[in-house]
């Protein structure tokens, strides 16, 4: 009898902290869960609700687009759309890498960034990201574990 009382515990506590865990603001997984949480927020039209807070997300670089910026999305290019990403002085990412980013989450809007920057970019590189969501990157962890 003690034997099941042990179990019935362990397995209690399984059943209430799994929820907790997989619904951690901003964490990512081996499916890239972050991207996913900030895409559907900005297509419910609740873009408010995450814009300026911090998010990490991690994913694969699927496009290195400039010195500045790359998106991340999932393993393989159909999983997730990808996100975008913004870097300001950090070392640059290589295509295909693993990488976990974090930073504050903004909708894109390419005179506001180029101003952010200090530098003046492309615009028919970002013509289809504007208006989109994206990650001004505080930091980028290349070559992490993913899931």
């Amino acid at each position: 009898m003690w034997c099941t009382r042990g179990l019935r515990r362990r397995s209690a506590a399984v059943l209430v902290l799994t929820p907790l865990l997989l619904g951690l603001p901003g964490c990512g997984g081996g499916d890239p869960e972050g991207i996913t949480e900030i895409r559907d927020t900005f297509e419910s039209g609740d873009a408010g609700s995450v814009i300026g807070q911090e998010r990490t997300v991690e994913g694969w670089v699927q496009e290195v687009i400039s010195p500045w910026a790359f998106t991340v999305g999932g393993e393989e290019p159909s999983d997730v759309e990808p996100l975008l990403v913004i870097e300001k002085d950090m070392p640059p990412v290589d295509q295909d890498d693993p990488v976990r980013v974090t930073g504050p989450v903004g909708e894109f809007d390419l005179d506001e960034v180029q101003e952010e920057l200090g530098r003046d970019l492309a615009e028919n590189l970002y013509d289809q990201y504007q208006g989109e969501p994206y990650i001004m990157a505080e930091s980028i962890a290349e070559d992490v574990e993913i899931d």
